[in-house]
Order: structure tokens, then C-alpha cells, then sequence
């Protein structure tokens, strides 16, 4: 159990404060849809699959990503909530995959969808022939496997493996630096005492124009101010942590107020997603972004102030896969020392005006609770899953209790409805003739499966130990040209479908 202290900076948490681990609003959420745009991917050593695009639907819009984590599935039928973060809090915040992390960014800024010209595309890749979306796709999902997860993928296809092998090749010089946020204010909470600046909040974006605004019943007693001191209402490019406060006068009754930022923007491409799911039966693939609509995204903080005397505790927490579990800040904005309870972790003594840091050690893939309580009736609860590596783990399978839905093709469907197959109570049904094409996301092959055929059944990932059994509604879902099947896992990230 690791712990630090370190100076209060002029606020509650200095510049960069952790965000907390299971903040809700920061950044986009959204929805992963039961479509893709894919081809045949074969996997060295393993089986083929169908890899490529997913969409993921947001309040007012939608974003694409592709997989940046193989091993772990992901029911796109299931309607898994996604959420925007940060490297840090994904595989590709650990030092040894910063060159990785380059090489992803330059394939998502130089492929598609963030290229939309196919022949533009083609070109510049030597690709011999048309290339097609699905081919896009397909090779651009190839390539990105080769960082993520070491993975020696190959499309099927000609023309998408041409592409593959361009975005993999000298040619690629990578992007170092992480995409900023979309929209994103920490920490989510912050307490001081009147008198002075109350904070700082820091705020990150990649929109054009962030507007601020106050909100509740105190809030007509302060006002949203610079790190100068100078009056906020609204922001153009904002800088990397820019620092916000509230000027809370002295006199001024205890009470709190909201700090609200909205903005207008286009989600740069490189931004993480990881599952909202707190269990392993809903936790799900890492993604990241390749595409975004323009998107309204909101953030939001709260600040108490309090002129008594004695301690004055917040906490913030967040996924550092760098130190494998979860960096917990407690801070102390009051003029006496607080006694901290962190749990699982330690109890701490934080002095006034300081920081006190304890990361708590989290198994790979384990659910996580952690709990902070001190002086004042304080208390915070942080949670979440922890998937910072790219390799997969047995868990225990639980039988499904619903049949998924049907889902809309990304392509038209066949005019004659395919044979509709039932889902069965163990994993070794087998699938219809014409039901052999598998969805993204492999599960390794038996041992009879050869490189560049699908055999088995529909999937979205996962390893051999994770069983699955798929059912159609209505027959073949067609995505990207291939056949892919609606499903549902049972066991490990399988969740029920919707």
C-alpha cells in the first residue's frame, strides 16, 4: 500500500488531481450497437474472425471505435455502456506501451474513418484494387491489433490486407501525444473555507468554446474565477489544465454551488472507452475512438465551503495501470488534522492543507470497491473493474436468461430471410450451414480450425475457457458483407442482452 503527501497548491487538489474512478457525466458516454462494418480477420495461432468498426450511440449522436483488447468480448447486443477516459486508466497508459500507443494513434489519424476518401486511401497505402469500407475497416482494426495486443492479424481480403500492412510498416512514424478530452472538469468535488479561492477545478477540452456557469442556492454569492483571480463565464481553446476556482468571500454562509461546463465538439480520435460495468458479467472490451459526430458534452463539480473550525475532507480516485490499482487522493482543506479511513487500503492522517495519496493494489480484471470516510459524516465510494493488461482470465460461466433482439443491419438484409437458429443450452450447438461466420473478437479455434476459416459459432471475443451459445432473430444480421450473428456469452464480460 503506497502512500504520499504532498502540499495543497493554493486549493483542495493541485492542478491534475486524479478523477474519481467511477465518475459519472465526465466526458461522452455511450451505447455499443448491435451493428458492424467488418471482413474476415485470421488471427496467427488462432482462428479467423470478423474485426472492424463498432458504433456506439451517445444522447445526440454517434461515435466509432475499434477493439484495443482482444481477448476480453464484448455482447453487442447487451447495450454496454461505454465511457470516455483517459490512457492512464487503460493498457495503454503503462510505459512499455507508449510506442504502441504512437503507432495506434498514427493508424487511427491516417485510416479510416477518420479518412473518408477510399481512393485517397488506396493510394497512399499501394492497395492494388478497390478498397471498400469493409476492407478499410478490416485492415485498419488488423493493424491496430498489432500494437494493442500483439496480435499478427491478417484480413482475408487482399485489398484490406494491403492496408494493414501499410498502416504497420516503416510508414507509420506514430503520434506520441495523447488526444486531449472531450470535456472533462476535476475533481468532482472540492471544499474550502470562505475567504479566499476555493479549489482548483481543472478543466480540459478539445471543443473551440467551453460555456461555464454557477448553480445553486449559493450560487449568487460566488463567482467562477481564473487562477488570476479574473472573472469566467466561458472559455475559447482551452489550454491543457487550465485551473478554475470559485471566490467564496469572507462572511459568507457555509453552503456549496455547482460549476457547470458544457461544450460543442468533435471527439478527437485516440480517446479511450472503457465499460461502465462494476462486475465482470457486464465489463466489457477496451475500445478507442476512430470517428465522432459533433457531440454536446457536459461536466460538472461541486464545492462546499465551511468556516468552522476542524478538518475539511474530499477524495478523488482513479485507475493508475501504472501502479496496477487505484491512486485514492484524500485532501484537507480545514485548519486541523483529519483521520481517514480508506478501504480496503489504510487509515491516514492528512494535515491541513495537504494531500494525502494511497493506491490501493487491484488484481488484474477484479471488481474493485473502495470506500473513504472521515471527520464530518465524509464519505466516498469509488468503483469499477481493473483492465490494464491485453490477456484474458478464466471465470465462472452463468446460463443466459433472455434472447437477444433483433439488430439493425449496417447493410440492407437479404430479401429472403435466412433460417433462424435457437439457442442452446450448452456451447457445443451447432450453428446452421449457412450460419458459419463468426462476429468480432475471437475466442481461439479448436484445434481443427485453420487459419482463414470461421468455423464455430457467432462471438464477440473472448478466450476458450468463455463458452457462448448465439441466436438469430429473424436470420442473418449482415455487416460489413459478412454474416454476423446476434449473440449472447455466457460467462466472463458476457452480461444479458437487452
Amino acid at each position: 500500500m503506497l502512500a504520499t503527501s504532498v502540499a495543497l497548491g493554493g486549493g483542495l487538489f493541485a492542478a491534475g488531481a486524479a478523477v474519481a474512478a467511477d465518475a459519472p457525466g465526465a466526458g461522452v458516454t455511450a451505447v455499443v450497437q448491435p451493428v458492424m462494418l467488418s471482413e474476415e480477420i485470421a488471427i496467427e495461432g488462432s482462428r479467423s474472425i470478423q474485426g472492424g468498426l463498432f458504433t456506439l450511440k451517445t444522447a445526440d449522436g454517434e461515435i466509432k471505435t475499434y477493439c484495443i483488447d482482444i481477448d476480453h468480448p464484448v455482447d453487442i447486443t447487451a447495450a454496454i455502456e461505454y465511457q470516455e477516459s483517459d490512457w492512464k486508466s487503460s493498457s495503454l497508459g503503462r510505459p512499455e506501451k507508449a510506442q504502441d500507443a504512437s503507432k495506434i494513434r498514427w493508424i487511427l489519424e491516417n485510416s479510416y474513418p477518420q479518412v473518408t476518401d477510399l481512393k485517397k486511401l488506396a493510394a497512399d497505402a499501394g492497395v492494388k484494387g478497390e478498397l471498400t469500407k469493409e476492407d478499410a475497416a478490416a485492415g485498419t482494426q488488423a493493424a491496430i491489433w498489432k500494437f494493442s495486443d500483439g496480435k499478427n492479424a491478417t484480413p482475408v481480403d487482399a485489398e484490406a490486407k494491403q492496408l494493414r500492412d501499410y498502416l504497420v510498416s516503416e510508414k507509420n512514424k506514430g503520434i506520441a501525444a495523447e488526444p486531449k478530452p472531450s470535456l472533462s472538469l476535476t475533481p468532482d468535488s472540492v471544499s474550502g473555507k470562505p475567504g479566499g479561492k476555493v479549489g482548483p477545478f481543472t478543466i480540459n477540452s478539445s471543443a473551440n468554446e467551453v460555456k461555464l456557469a454557477v448553480t445553486g442556492d449559493s450560487a449568487d454569492k460566488v463567482k467562477l474565477v481564473d487562477k488570476d483571480g479574473k472573472p469566467v463565464a466561458a472559455l475559447g481553446p482551452v489550454a491543457k489544465d487550465t485551473q478554475l476556482f470559485l471566490d467564496v468571500p469572507a462572511g459568507t454562509p457555509d453552503g456549496s454551488a455547482t460549476v457547470n461546463a458544457s461544450a460543442e465538439t468533435v471527439v478527437p480520435s485516440g480517446r479511450v472507452f472503457l465499460s461502465k460495468g462494476y462486475t465482470p458479467a457486464r465489463h466489457s472490451q477496451t475500445m478507442i475512438l476512430a470517428g465522432s459526430t459533433k457531440l454536446n458534452v457536459k461536466d460538472a463539480a461541486k464545492a462546499t465551503w465551511k468556516a468552522a473550525k476542524g478538518p475539511l475532507v474530499d477524495s478523488a480516485a482513479q485507475v493508475e495501470c501504472v501502479a496496477n490499482g487505484v491512486k485514492v487522493s484524500v485532501a484537507n482543506g480545514g485548519d486541523e488534522a483529519a483521520t481517514v479511513s480508506v478501504k480496503p487500503g489504510k487509515d491516514i492522517t492528512v494535515q491541513p492543507g495537504k494531500i494525502e495519496t494511497v493506491v490501493v493494489p487491484v488484481a488484474e480484471d477484479a471488481a474493485y470497491d473502495i470506500t473513504v470516510t472521515g471527520p464530518n459524516n465524509f464519505s466516498k465510494n469509488f468503483k469499477g473493474i481493473l483492465d490494464c493488461k491485453n490477456a484474458s482470465v478464466t471465470t465462472p460461466t452463468a446460463t443466459p436468461s433472455a434472447t437477444p433482439t433483433t439488430a439493425k443491419p449496417s447493410t440492407p438484409a437479404p430479401t429472403t430471410p435466412a433460417p433462424t437458429a435457437t439457442a442452446s443450452a450448452t456451447p457445443s450447438a451447432t450453428p446452421s450451414a449457412s450460419a458459419t461466420t463468426t462476429a468480432a473478437h475471437p475466442a481461439p479455434a479448436p484445434t481443427s480450425s485453420a487459419p482463414g476459416t470461421t468455423g464455430g459459432l457467432a462471438q464477440t471475443g473472448g478466450n476458450d475457457a468463455t463458452p457462448i451459445i448465439a441466436a438469430v432473430a429473424g436470420g442473418l444480421v449482415v455487416a460489413g458483407g459478412a454474416a454476423v450473428f446476434l449473440l449472447r456469452r455466457r460467462g466472463r464480460h458476457g452480461g444479458t442482452a437487452a
